[in-house]
Protein backbone atom coordinates (compact mmCIF):
# COMPACT_ATOMS: atom_id res chain seq x y z
CA UNK A 1 0.00 0.00 0.00
CA UNK A 2 1.35 3.42 -1.01
CA UNK A 3 0.45 6.49 1.02
CA UNK A 4 0.04 10.04 -0.25
CA UNK A 5 -1.20 13.34 1.11
CA UNK A 6 -3.78 13.47 -1.67
CA UNK A 7 -5.16 11.16 -4.33
CA UNK A 8 -6.80 12.80 -7.33
CA UNK A 9 -8.83 10.54 -9.60
CA UNK A 10 -8.93 12.25 -12.98
CA UNK A 11 -6.20 14.15 -14.80
CA UNK A 12 -8.45 16.65 -16.57
CA UNK A 13 -8.98 20.34 -15.93
CA UNK A 14 -10.45 19.91 -12.45
CA UNK A 15 -7.91 17.34 -11.31
CA UNK A 16 -4.77 19.05 -12.58
CA UNK A 17 -5.79 22.53 -11.47
CA UNK A 18 -6.00 21.03 -8.00
CA UNK A 19 -2.84 18.95 -8.26
CA UNK A 20 -0.30 21.51 -9.47
CA UNK A 21 -0.68 24.19 -6.77
CA UNK A 22 -0.77 21.63 -3.96
CA UNK A 23 2.28 19.79 -5.30
CA UNK A 24 4.10 23.12 -5.51
CA UNK A 25 3.45 23.53 -1.78
CA UNK A 26 4.99 20.17 -1.01
CA UNK A 27 1.99 17.86 -0.99
CA UNK A 28 2.65 14.32 -2.20
CA UNK A 29 -0.06 13.80 -4.80
CA UNK A 30 -1.07 10.67 -6.72
CA UNK A 31 -2.98 11.38 -9.95
CA UNK A 32 -4.88 8.55 -11.59
CA UNK A 33 -5.89 8.99 -15.24
CA UNK A 34 -7.40 6.26 -17.42
CA UNK A 35 -6.83 7.98 -20.78
CA UNK A 36 -4.81 11.16 -21.39
CA UNK A 37 -3.83 14.05 -19.15
CA UNK A 38 -5.89 17.12 -19.98
CA UNK A 39 -9.24 15.37 -19.86
CA UNK A 40 -12.15 16.10 -22.15
CA UNK A 41 -11.32 19.75 -22.87
CA UNK A 42 -7.85 19.28 -24.30
CA UNK A 43 -8.25 15.86 -25.85
CA UNK A 44 -11.88 15.46 -26.90
CA UNK A 45 -13.74 18.72 -26.37
CA UNK A 46 -12.98 22.43 -26.26
CA UNK A 47 -9.61 22.61 -27.98
CA UNK A 48 -10.06 20.09 -30.83
CA UNK A 49 -13.63 21.15 -31.62
CA UNK A 50 -12.83 24.87 -31.66
CA UNK A 51 -9.79 24.17 -33.84
CA UNK A 52 -12.04 22.53 -36.44
CA UNK A 53 -14.68 25.24 -36.00
CA UNK A 54 -12.00 27.83 -36.78
CA UNK A 55 -11.26 26.06 -40.07
CA UNK A 56 -14.95 26.05 -40.98
CA UNK A 57 -15.24 29.74 -40.09
CA UNK A 58 -12.44 30.56 -42.51
CA UNK A 59 -14.28 28.67 -45.24
CA UNK A 60 -17.42 30.69 -44.56
CA UNK A 61 -15.42 33.94 -44.50
CA UNK A 62 -14.07 33.14 -47.96
CA UNK A 63 -17.59 32.38 -49.22
CA UNK A 64 -18.81 35.71 -47.84
CA UNK A 65 -15.81 37.71 -49.08
CA UNK A 66 -17.80 39.18 -51.98
CA UNK A 67 -19.97 41.02 -49.47
CA UNK A 68 -16.91 43.09 -48.54
CA UNK A 69 -15.73 43.65 -52.11
CA UNK A 70 -13.20 40.82 -52.15
CA UNK A 71 -13.08 38.35 -55.03
CA UNK A 72 -12.05 34.85 -53.91
CA UNK A 73 -12.18 31.37 -55.34
CA UNK A 74 -14.82 29.05 -53.84
CA UNK A 75 -13.13 27.27 -50.90
CA UNK A 76 -12.72 23.50 -50.60
CA UNK A 77 -12.52 21.53 -47.37
CA UNK A 78 -9.33 19.51 -46.83
CA UNK A 79 -10.69 17.45 -43.95
CA UNK A 80 -7.57 15.28 -43.43
CA UNK A 81 -5.45 18.42 -43.13
CA UNK A 82 -7.92 19.99 -40.69
CA UNK A 83 -7.77 16.86 -38.54
CA UNK A 84 -3.95 16.81 -38.78
CA UNK A 85 -3.80 20.44 -37.62
CA UNK A 86 -6.18 19.65 -34.76
CA UNK A 87 -4.17 16.60 -33.68
CA UNK A 88 -0.90 18.55 -33.80
CA UNK A 89 -2.24 21.28 -31.55
CA UNK A 90 -3.81 18.81 -29.11
CA UNK A 91 -0.56 16.84 -29.01
CA UNK A 92 1.46 19.95 -28.11
CA UNK A 93 -0.85 20.96 -25.29
CA UNK A 94 -1.16 17.41 -23.97
CA UNK A 95 2.60 16.91 -24.15
CA UNK A 96 3.19 20.01 -22.05
CA UNK A 97 0.96 18.51 -19.35
CA UNK A 98 3.02 15.32 -19.19
CA UNK A 99 6.26 17.32 -19.03
CA UNK A 100 4.90 19.40 -16.15
CA UNK A 101 4.08 16.21 -14.24
CA UNK A 102 7.49 14.69 -14.94
CA UNK A 103 9.26 17.81 -13.67
CA UNK A 104 7.45 17.78 -10.34
CA UNK A 105 8.80 15.15 -7.95
CA UNK A 106 5.74 15.53 -5.73
CA UNK A 107 3.36 14.19 -8.41
CA UNK A 108 3.06 10.49 -9.19
CA UNK A 109 0.99 9.62 -12.25
CA UNK A 110 -0.85 6.30 -12.42
CA UNK A 111 -2.18 5.48 -15.88
CA UNK A 112 -5.20 3.24 -15.47
CA UNK A 113 -8.76 3.15 -14.20
CA UNK A 114 -9.18 3.66 -10.46
CA UNK A 115 -11.83 2.21 -8.17
CA UNK A 116 -12.37 2.20 -4.43
CA UNK A 117 -11.29 -0.97 -2.63
CA UNK A 118 -12.31 0.38 0.79
CA UNK A 119 -13.43 3.56 2.58
CA UNK A 120 -10.07 5.36 2.05
CA UNK A 121 -8.22 3.11 -0.37
CA UNK A 122 -7.98 3.15 -4.15
CA UNK A 123 -6.93 0.31 -6.43
CA UNK A 124 -5.35 0.94 -9.83
CA UNK A 125 -3.45 -1.55 -11.99
CA UNK A 126 -3.31 -4.00 -9.08
CA UNK A 127 -1.76 -1.44 -6.70
CA UNK A 128 -3.47 -0.06 -3.61
CA UNK A 129 -3.17 3.63 -2.79
CA UNK A 130 -4.35 5.49 0.29
CA UNK A 131 -4.40 9.13 1.38
CA UNK A 132 -5.82 11.40 4.05
CA UNK A 133 -7.67 13.27 1.32
CA UNK A 134 -9.18 11.92 -1.91
CA UNK A 135 -10.71 14.10 -4.63
CA UNK A 136 -12.86 12.60 -7.36
CA UNK A 137 -12.59 14.40 -10.70
CA UNK A 138 -13.02 11.67 -13.31
CA UNK A 139 -15.31 13.69 -15.57
CA UNK A 140 -18.02 12.54 -17.93
CA UNK A 141 -18.68 10.85 -21.26
CA UNK A 142 -21.31 10.84 -23.99
CA UNK A 143 -24.78 9.86 -22.77
CA UNK A 144 -26.25 7.38 -25.25
CA UNK A 145 -30.06 7.21 -25.28
CA UNK A 146 -31.73 3.77 -25.20
CA UNK A 147 -33.05 3.91 -28.76
CA UNK A 148 -33.59 0.43 -30.22
CA UNK A 149 -30.91 -0.40 -32.76
CA UNK A 150 -28.49 2.35 -31.77
CA UNK A 151 -26.30 0.03 -29.70
CA UNK A 152 -26.00 -2.30 -32.71
CA UNK A 153 -24.23 0.22 -34.92
CA UNK A 154 -21.04 2.25 -35.11
CA UNK A 155 -22.50 5.66 -34.27
CA UNK A 156 -20.42 8.82 -33.90
CA UNK A 157 -19.88 10.74 -30.65
CA UNK A 158 -18.47 14.22 -30.10
CA UNK A 159 -15.07 12.51 -29.85
CA UNK A 160 -15.12 10.08 -32.77
CA UNK A 161 -16.73 12.58 -35.15
CA UNK A 162 -13.48 14.56 -35.03
CA UNK A 163 -11.45 11.46 -35.93
CA UNK A 164 -13.30 10.57 -39.14
CA UNK A 165 -10.99 9.73 -42.05
CA UNK A 166 -13.25 11.47 -44.52
CA UNK A 167 -16.35 13.63 -44.53
CA UNK A 168 -19.69 11.90 -45.13
CA UNK A 169 -22.11 13.32 -47.65
CA UNK A 170 -24.85 13.51 -45.00
CA UNK A 171 -25.24 13.29 -41.23
CA UNK A 172 -28.04 12.99 -38.70
CA UNK A 173 -27.46 14.61 -35.30
CA UNK A 174 -29.46 13.14 -32.43
CA UNK A 175 -30.01 15.93 -29.91
CA UNK A 176 -30.35 19.70 -30.02
CA UNK A 177 -28.03 21.10 -27.35
CA UNK A 178 -24.63 22.82 -27.48
CA UNK A 179 -22.83 19.95 -29.21
CA UNK A 180 -25.53 19.72 -31.87
CA UNK A 181 -25.47 23.47 -32.52
CA UNK A 182 -21.69 23.67 -32.94
CA UNK A 183 -21.19 20.51 -34.98
CA UNK A 184 -24.20 21.06 -37.23
CA UNK A 185 -22.82 24.39 -38.39
CA UNK A 186 -19.26 23.06 -38.61
CA UNK A 187 -20.15 20.18 -40.92
CA UNK A 188 -22.69 22.12 -42.97
CA UNK A 189 -19.97 24.65 -43.76
CA UNK A 190 -17.70 21.80 -44.84
CA UNK A 191 -20.32 20.60 -47.31
CA UNK A 192 -22.11 17.89 -45.31
CA UNK A 193 -25.92 17.74 -45.48
CA UNK A 194 -26.93 17.89 -41.79
CA UNK A 195 -30.27 17.15 -40.12
CA UNK A 196 -30.81 17.77 -36.39
CA UNK A 197 -33.34 15.50 -34.67
CA UNK A 198 -34.46 17.27 -31.50
CA UNK A 199 -36.87 15.66 -29.05
CA UNK A 200 -38.12 18.97 -27.62
CA UNK A 201 -39.99 21.78 -29.30
CA UNK A 202 -36.92 23.98 -29.84
CA UNK A 203 -33.16 23.86 -30.09
CA UNK A 204 -31.09 24.59 -26.97
CA UNK A 205 -34.08 24.51 -24.58
CA UNK A 206 -31.97 25.83 -21.69
CA UNK A 207 -31.42 29.10 -23.52
CA UNK A 208 -33.65 32.15 -23.66
CA UNK A 209 -36.42 31.28 -26.16
CA UNK A 210 -35.60 34.29 -28.33
CA UNK A 211 -31.99 33.17 -28.63
CA UNK A 212 -33.07 29.59 -29.40
CA UNK A 213 -35.28 30.88 -32.21
CA UNK A 214 -32.52 33.09 -33.59
CA UNK A 215 -29.87 30.38 -33.73
CA UNK A 216 -32.31 27.96 -35.36
CA UNK A 217 -33.16 30.57 -37.99
CA UNK A 218 -29.49 31.21 -38.73
CA UNK A 219 -28.58 27.51 -38.90
CA UNK A 220 -31.45 26.85 -41.25
CA UNK A 221 -30.32 29.76 -43.43
CA UNK A 222 -26.95 28.03 -43.77
CA UNK A 223 -28.63 24.79 -44.81
CA UNK A 224 -29.04 22.82 -41.56
CA UNK A 225 -32.33 20.95 -41.48
CA UNK A 226 -33.99 21.01 -38.05
CA UNK A 227 -36.71 18.57 -36.97
CA UNK A 228 -38.24 19.31 -33.55
CA UNK A 229 -40.79 17.37 -31.46
CA UNK A 230 -39.30 14.10 -32.70
CA UNK A 231 -39.72 10.71 -31.07
CA UNK A 232 -37.03 8.46 -32.51
CA UNK A 233 -38.22 4.90 -31.92
CA UNK A 234 -35.56 2.97 -33.82
CA UNK A 235 -32.29 3.47 -35.66
CA UNK A 236 -30.96 1.03 -38.23
CA UNK A 237 -28.23 0.80 -40.82
CA UNK A 238 -29.35 -0.49 -44.19
CA UNK A 239 -27.14 -0.73 -47.28
CA UNK A 240 -24.59 1.62 -45.77
CA UNK A 241 -27.13 4.28 -44.73
CA UNK A 242 -28.46 5.12 -41.27
CA UNK A 243 -32.23 5.39 -40.96
CA UNK A 244 -33.98 6.92 -37.95
CA UNK A 245 -37.71 6.27 -37.53
CA UNK A 246 -39.62 9.17 -36.01
CA UNK A 247 -43.06 8.53 -34.50
CA UNK A 248 -43.42 12.07 -33.18
CA UNK A 249 -46.19 14.61 -33.55
CA UNK A 250 -45.65 15.05 -37.28
CA UNK A 251 -46.56 11.42 -37.90
CA UNK A 252 -44.27 8.58 -39.05
CA UNK A 253 -41.17 10.04 -40.69
CA UNK A 254 -37.91 8.35 -41.74
CA UNK A 255 -34.64 10.30 -41.78
CA UNK A 256 -31.69 8.88 -43.68
CA UNK A 257 -27.99 9.80 -43.82
CA UNK A 258 -24.56 8.23 -44.13
CA UNK A 259 -23.66 8.84 -40.47
CA UNK A 260 -25.35 9.60 -37.18
CA UNK A 261 -23.83 11.70 -34.40
CA UNK A 262 -25.15 11.14 -30.87
CA UNK A 263 -25.27 14.54 -29.14
CA UNK A 264 -27.79 13.92 -26.36
CA UNK A 265 -25.70 15.19 -23.47
CA UNK A 266 -23.17 13.79 -21.00
CA UNK A 267 -23.20 11.24 -18.20
CA UNK A 268 -20.79 11.15 -15.21
CA UNK A 269 -18.04 8.55 -14.96
CA UNK A 270 -19.10 7.72 -11.40
CA UNK A 271 -20.10 4.16 -12.30
CA UNK A 272 -16.44 3.25 -12.81
CA UNK A 273 -15.40 4.09 -9.24
CA UNK A 274 -17.13 1.45 -7.04
CA UNK A 275 -18.42 4.27 -4.87
CA UNK A 276 -20.44 1.95 -2.65
CA UNK A 277 -17.20 0.64 -1.12
CA UNK A 278 -16.50 4.14 0.19
CA UNK A 279 -20.08 4.93 1.18
CA UNK A 280 -20.50 7.68 -1.43
CA UNK A 281 -23.99 8.44 -2.72
CA UNK A 282 -25.13 9.54 -6.17
CA UNK A 283 -28.41 10.90 -7.46
CA UNK A 284 -30.65 9.06 -9.94
CA UNK A 285 -28.57 10.23 -12.90
CA UNK A 286 -25.29 9.10 -11.35
CA UNK A 287 -23.95 12.50 -10.27
CA UNK A 288 -22.10 12.41 -6.97
CA UNK A 289 -23.95 14.19 -4.18
CA UNK A 290 -21.84 16.88 -2.50
CA UNK A 291 -22.48 19.77 -0.14
CA UNK A 292 -21.72 23.38 -0.99
CA UNK A 293 -18.02 22.80 -0.18
CA UNK A 294 -17.72 19.74 -2.51
CA UNK A 295 -17.73 17.25 0.40
CA UNK A 296 -19.24 13.86 -0.30
CA UNK A 297 -20.97 11.88 2.43
CA UNK A 298 -17.68 10.08 3.15
CA UNK A 299 -15.14 11.66 5.48
CA UNK A 300 -12.07 13.04 3.68
CA UNK A 301 -13.47 12.61 0.16
CA UNK A 302 -14.51 15.45 -2.16
CA UNK A 303 -15.84 15.54 -5.74
CA UNK A 304 -15.50 18.32 -8.34
CA UNK A 305 -16.04 18.96 -12.04
CA UNK A 306 -18.48 17.09 -14.27
CA UNK A 307 -18.96 14.35 -11.66
CA UNK A 308 -21.23 16.62 -9.63
CA UNK A 309 -23.36 17.86 -12.53
CA UNK A 310 -24.62 21.40 -12.89
CA UNK A 311 -23.05 23.65 -15.52
CA UNK A 312 -20.51 21.23 -16.98
CA UNK A 313 -17.98 23.69 -18.39
CA UNK A 314 -14.19 23.57 -18.29
CA UNK A 315 -13.93 27.01 -16.70
CA UNK A 316 -16.30 25.95 -13.93
CA UNK A 317 -14.24 22.80 -13.30
CA UNK A 318 -11.10 24.92 -13.03
CA UNK A 319 -12.83 27.19 -10.53
CA UNK A 320 -14.03 24.17 -8.52
CA UNK A 321 -10.38 23.21 -8.15
CA UNK A 322 -9.30 26.75 -7.25
CA UNK A 323 -11.89 26.91 -4.45
CA UNK A 324 -10.80 23.55 -3.07
CA UNK A 325 -7.13 24.63 -3.11
CA UNK A 326 -8.03 27.64 -1.00
CA UNK A 327 -9.93 25.43 1.41
CA UNK A 328 -7.09 22.91 1.73
CA UNK A 329 -4.25 25.42 2.05
CA UNK A 330 -5.84 28.38 3.83
CA UNK A 331 -8.75 26.78 5.63
CA UNK A 332 -11.20 29.07 3.85
CA UNK A 333 -14.89 28.35 3.98
CA UNK A 334 -15.97 27.84 0.37
CA UNK A 335 -19.36 27.85 -1.27
CA UNK A 336 -19.75 26.47 -4.78
CA UNK A 337 -23.19 28.04 -5.07
CA UNK A 338 -22.00 31.59 -4.46
CA UNK A 339 -20.49 32.39 -7.86
CA UNK A 340 -21.30 33.56 -11.36
CA UNK A 341 -20.75 30.91 -14.03
CA UNK A 342 -20.80 32.29 -17.57
CA UNK A 343 -21.07 30.22 -20.73
CA UNK A 344 -20.38 30.54 -24.44
CA UNK A 345 -21.44 28.51 -27.47
CA UNK A 346 -19.09 28.79 -30.43
CA UNK A 347 -21.49 28.90 -33.29
CA UNK A 348 -21.32 31.88 -35.61
CA UNK A 349 -22.66 34.19 -34.38
CA UNK A 350 -21.56 33.15 -30.91
CA UNK A 351 -23.93 32.80 -27.98
CA UNK A 352 -22.99 33.77 -24.42
CA UNK A 353 -24.61 34.53 -21.11
CA UNK A 354 -24.14 35.14 -17.40
CA UNK A 355 -26.43 35.65 -14.44
CA UNK A 356 -30.22 35.41 -14.40
CA UNK A 357 -32.27 35.53 -17.54
CA UNK A 358 -35.74 37.05 -17.63
CA UNK A 359 -37.55 33.90 -16.45
CA UNK A 360 -35.12 33.23 -13.58
CA UNK A 361 -35.26 36.83 -12.37
CA UNK A 362 -39.05 36.85 -12.33
CA UNK A 363 -39.11 33.53 -10.51
CA UNK A 364 -36.74 34.99 -7.90
CA UNK A 365 -39.24 37.79 -7.29
CA UNK A 366 -37.46 40.70 -8.93
CA UNK A 367 -39.33 43.53 -10.59
CA UNK A 368 -37.38 43.66 -13.82
CA UNK A 369 -36.84 45.74 -16.91
CA UNK A 370 -35.49 44.17 -20.11
CA UNK A 371 -32.97 46.05 -22.20
CA UNK A 372 -32.64 44.84 -25.80
CA UNK A 373 -30.27 45.97 -28.56
CA UNK A 374 -29.79 44.38 -32.01
CA UNK A 375 -26.32 44.25 -33.57
CA UNK A 376 -27.68 45.48 -36.91
CA UNK A 377 -27.72 49.00 -35.41
CA UNK A 378 -24.12 48.77 -34.16
CA UNK A 379 -21.50 50.53 -36.28
CA UNK A 380 -18.58 48.09 -36.04
CA UNK A 381 -20.84 45.07 -36.60
CA UNK A 382 -22.23 46.68 -39.76
CA UNK A 383 -18.72 47.45 -41.00
CA UNK A 384 -17.87 43.77 -40.49
CA UNK A 385 -21.04 42.69 -42.32
CA UNK A 386 -22.27 41.06 -39.09
CA UNK A 387 -25.92 42.05 -38.82
CA UNK A 388 -27.38 39.10 -36.93
CA UNK A 389 -28.03 38.79 -33.21
CA UNK A 390 -28.78 40.96 -30.21
CA UNK A 391 -28.03 41.57 -26.52
CA UNK A 392 -30.67 41.10 -23.80
CA UNK A 393 -29.98 42.62 -20.40
CA UNK A 394 -32.14 41.87 -17.37
CA UNK A 395 -32.11 44.81 -14.93
CA UNK A 396 -33.59 45.21 -11.46
CA UNK A 397 -36.11 48.02 -11.93
CA UNK A 398 -35.77 49.10 -8.29
CA UNK A 399 -32.06 49.96 -8.22
CA UNK A 400 -30.90 49.49 -11.81
CA UNK A 401 -28.51 46.64 -10.98
CA UNK A 402 -27.77 44.21 -13.78
CA UNK A 403 -29.07 40.73 -12.92
CA UNK A 404 -28.01 38.94 -16.09
CA UNK A 405 -27.13 39.35 -19.74
CA UNK A 406 -27.58 36.96 -22.65
CA UNK A 407 -26.42 37.63 -26.17
CA UNK A 408 -26.08 36.17 -29.63
CA UNK A 409 -23.81 38.06 -31.96
CA UNK A 410 -20.26 38.59 -33.22
CA UNK A 411 -17.60 37.73 -30.60
CA UNK A 412 -20.23 37.21 -27.90
CA UNK A 413 -17.86 34.85 -26.07
CA UNK A 414 -15.44 37.76 -25.61
CA UNK A 415 -18.00 40.52 -25.01
CA UNK A 416 -19.63 38.66 -22.11
CA UNK A 417 -16.65 39.22 -19.84
CA UNK A 418 -17.44 42.89 -19.30
CA UNK A 419 -20.87 41.83 -18.05
CA UNK A 420 -19.36 39.21 -15.74
CA UNK A 421 -17.38 41.97 -14.03
CA UNK A 422 -20.36 44.31 -13.99
CA UNK A 423 -22.64 41.80 -12.28
CA UNK A 424 -19.89 40.53 -9.98
CA UNK A 425 -19.26 44.02 -8.59
CA UNK A 426 -22.87 45.17 -8.48
CA UNK A 427 -22.82 47.62 -11.39
CA UNK A 428 -26.01 49.20 -12.65
CA UNK A 429 -27.18 49.86 -16.18
CA UNK A 430 -26.45 53.54 -15.48
CA UNK A 431 -22.82 52.67 -14.67
CA UNK A 432 -22.44 50.99 -18.05
CA UNK A 433 -23.99 54.01 -19.79
CA UNK A 434 -21.38 56.23 -18.14
CA UNK A 435 -18.45 54.01 -19.15
CA UNK A 436 -16.85 55.40 -22.30
CA UNK A 437 -16.21 52.66 -24.85
CA UNK A 438 -13.85 53.00 -27.79
CA UNK A 439 -15.57 53.80 -31.07
CA UNK A 440 -16.07 51.91 -33.29
CA UNK A 441 -15.95 48.61 -31.40
CA UNK A 442 -18.34 45.73 -30.82
CA UNK A 443 -18.26 46.47 -27.09
CA UNK A 444 -20.17 49.70 -27.69
CA UNK A 445 -23.20 47.44 -28.09
CA UNK A 446 -23.06 46.88 -24.31
CA UNK A 447 -23.39 50.62 -23.60
CA UNK A 448 -26.16 50.83 -26.17
CA UNK A 449 -28.01 47.96 -24.52
CA UNK A 450 -27.69 49.55 -21.09
CA UNK A 451 -29.28 52.72 -22.44
CA UNK A 452 -32.24 50.98 -24.06
CA UNK A 453 -34.31 50.53 -20.90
Amino acid sequence: MKEYDLIVIGGGTAGMNLTYPLAEQGWKVAVVESEYLGGTCINRGCIPSKTLISSARVMQTVRDAHKLGVVAEPPKADWPEMVRRKDKLVGKIRGRGYKNVERNENITLYEGRAAFSGPKSIEVNGETLTAAKIVLASGSRTAVPPVPGLDQMDYLTSTSVMEMKELPASMLILGGGIIALEFSQLFTRLGVEVTILQRGDRLAPNLDPEISAEIQRLLEEEGVKVATDTNITSINREEGMVTAADEGGKGPVRYTAEQILVATGRRPNSDWLDLDKAGIATDQRGYIEVDRAFRTGAEGIWAIGDLIGGMMFTHRAAHDAALLVRHFTKGEDIDRGDRLIPFAIFTEPEIAGVGMDEAAAEKAGYEIKNHHFPFRFQGRARAMEKYDGFIKMTVNQIDGKILGTYMIGPEAGELIHELIAAIRFGATAYDLQDMIHVHPTLSEAITNTAGMG
